[in-house]
């Protein structure tokens, strides 16, 4: 089923229609309780065109409203659960306040509240409204002490006092001689939460978020803050806003901020917290209601999704640098998509991080919002960068299934594959869940001891390896080295051939010698010390040498026979050594376990010395 089928085009006319606006100055409200969604656009204006609010109903618009600065966010939400329903609210944000109105007429202003001056700012313009220094050579070293603040913590009058010339700002002290009384903090983005119910129509809080890290929640029937808190410990600056959940259960408030980084904020908390970091500045971030999950376009064209601990699931790169994000759920379908708008004007659908749709725009998009517009319950509204408006709808019959998608199954999955029948909860399944929950302690204790005994176990056998350097492959730099032994003859002389193999198809290795380190008492090497030649890239090199196993007179006849017995131990191993010139450790080592002597190799008058029997002069052993 391909892309063209599964939407349907809506011609909107564009000749008056020259919108300019951002991601979270769009909503859709049922201003008149009617169940006709209208599309509110909170634009910007081109030129000299003051801002206004503009209705469209459907794909006409059908009012406007001049509205008294650049609108920062516009929401809807409702106030009360009376019968008949009240008329909506719609809330427009702006620098440092917000506007309510009902019927499109203004109902009330909220300004947030402003902090008191510094000490330091407050000293500064002491001095600077004083007449004595209205002059350019007082005022430059008054302006340097207002620079080394925090700009974001001055007022909004040094900010712009700071931009002005030395001349511009004698004529500012002369006709404005009295001190900045407050700091106003700055809007940045705006939402709504549900307060206990999550039915469309039931009553909302707003929740505002400053430029100086603040979240404010509002009663929206008294329009008192409910609850502040700081998005994190850090300072950090919020760019987008998402609630989840309800007021008076739990909710989680997920904030994007300009600092490359998501943090979150959940019921209960006065400061919120760092959920997780990302290479590259965010564009958008999108929140899935099911499981809180987060979705992120980045500017470094990648869409990445992070559970709601903040650890990352997956992780795409696109083909064309991410502009905008919105969710698309299809609910009669129990599916949430993610639609992704890439500058080459393609809107791609994504569920999870397979792609199941892609739908081509003739220009690049700019805003885009999915929800119910009108009687229809799937519209797609698209904003493009040149202020057209599209709507597209989505078809009743549309399947956003893999197969209907034409995306490729696993390998590992046969086409036609039965699902495993999984049983339904038994008696006794039950009956071992009661038990596991009755002695969760006791499992816990034992599991904990198997695994600290486990953990003991490893530690022992890395000691025992590092004691023995045991390590017959290489590590590091030398990791292309093998160092093999192969042990030949019946005894009491040994043949042993030592194998290096250098795997490396690119370096060649120098400065190697060989060292063997045994028993004297046991074994005698006719080279204990062998110089190693270049060895180049792919070569392999054998190094014969004997070794002598030697006899004492008092040795046990067990020796000869430890296969069997276990005699031995320490006095049957050879260990051979791997050196490089400037290393103070041995770069390999390897154990070889010599075998023992046949008997039938030794001398005869050795055997009868072994063997506790005196001889003869002529070597013939006495009568009995």
């Amino acid at each position: 089923m391909g892309s063209m089928t599964r939407w349907l085009d809506v011609e909107v006319g564009t000749d008056d229609i020259d919108l300019i606006t951002l991601p979270s100055n769009i909503a859709l409200v049922d201003l008149q309780n009617d169940n006709e969604y209208k599309l509110l656009v909170g634009d910007l204006g081109r030129g000299e065109e003051s801002p206004k609010l503009k209705i469209f109903k459907g794909t006409m618009q059908v009012s406007d409203l001049v509205l008294p600065d650049l609108p920062l966010g516009v929401v809807g939400f409702y106030i009360s659960e009376t019968v008949p329903r009240s008329i909506p609210i719609v809330a427009v944000a702006y620098s440092t306040c917000v506007y309510m109105y009902r019927n499109l007429k203004l109902f009330y202003k909220f300004y947030l509240p402003s902090t008191e001056l510094g000490m330091c700012e407050m000293e500064v313009w002491k001095q600077l409204i004083d007449p004595q220094n209205h002059n350019p050579d007082s005022i430059k070293p008054l302006t340097d002490s207002l620079k080394i603040l925090p700009h974001n913590n001055l007022t909004i009058k040094s900010q712009n006092f700071l931009t002005l010339t030395p001349e511009q700002q004698v004529e500012y002290l002369e006709n404005n001689p009295e001190l900045p009384s407050q700091k106003n903090s700055e809007i940045v983005c705006i939402s709504t939460l549900k307060m206990s119910s999550i039915d469309k129509y039931s009553i909302s809080c707003v929740v505002v978020a400053t430029e100086d890290g603040d979240v404010i929640l509002l009663d929206s029937q008294t329009f008192t803050q409910l609850t502040q808190g700081k998005i994190c410990g850090v300072k950090k600056t919020p760019y987008q806003m998402i609630t989840t959940g309800l007021y008076n259960v739990d909710y989680r408030i997920t904030i994007a901020t300009r600092e490359k980084s998501v943090c979150v904020l959940k019921r209960g908390w006065s400061e919120g917290r760092i959920l997780f970091n990302t290479d590259d500045h965010i564009i958008a971030i999108e929140v899935v209601t099911a499981d809180n999950s987060v979705m992120v376009i980045s500017a470094d064209n990648t869409i990445a999704c992070y559970s709601k601990k903040g650890k990352k699931q997956w992780c795409l790169t696109l083909e064309h640098r991410p502009v905008a994000m919105t969710l698309v759920p299809v609910l009669h379908l129990g599916v949430t998509l993610a639609a992704v708008a890439l500058a080459s004007g393609h809107v791609q659908l994504y569920d999870g991080k397979a792609k199941r749709d892609t739908v081509f725009v003739r220009d690049v998009v700019s805003v885009m919002k999915f929800g119910q517009l009108g009687q229809e319950e799937h519209v797609l509204i698209i904003i493009t960068g040149s202020g057209n408006l599209m709507l597209k709808i989505l078809k009743r019959t549309a399947d956003f299934s893999a197969h209907a998608a034409g995306v490729d199954l696993s390998p590992s999955v046969t086409p036609g594959q039965r699902p495993w029948l999984i049983p339904k909860k038994s008696k006794l399944f039950l009956e071992q869940s009661m038990r596991e929950r009755e002695n969760a302690v006791l499992m816990h204790e034992t599991f904990q001891h198997e695994l600290n005994r486990l953990r003991l176990l490893a530690a022992k056998t890395l000691l025992e390896a590092h004691v023995k350097s045991d390590n017959s492959v290489g590590a590091g730099p030398m990791e292309s080295m093998r160092l093999t032994a192969e042990v030949e003859g019946l005894g009491p002389v040994f043949r042993v051939t030592l194998i290096i193999e250098n795997t490396s198809k690119e370096k060649a290795v120098l400065g190697l010698s060989i060292l063997f380190h045994v028993h004297t008492v046991n074994y005698k090497v006719s080279n204990p010390y062998i110089k190693v030649p270049l060895l180049s890239p792919g070569g392999k090199l054998k190094f014969p040498t004997k070794i002598e196993e030697v006899f004492d007179d008092n040795i046990s006849p067990d020796v000869l026979f430890r296969p069997v017995t276990g005699q031995g131990g320490e006095r049957a191993l050879v260990k051979v050594l791997l050196l490089k010139e400037g290393r103070q450790t041995p770069v390999l080592a390897a154990t070889v376990q010599m075998p023992p002597t046949d008997p039938m190799m030794l001398p005869f008058e050795k055997m009868q010395a072994i063997a506790g029997v005196e001889t003869r002069d002529d070597g013939w052993p006495p009568k009995t």
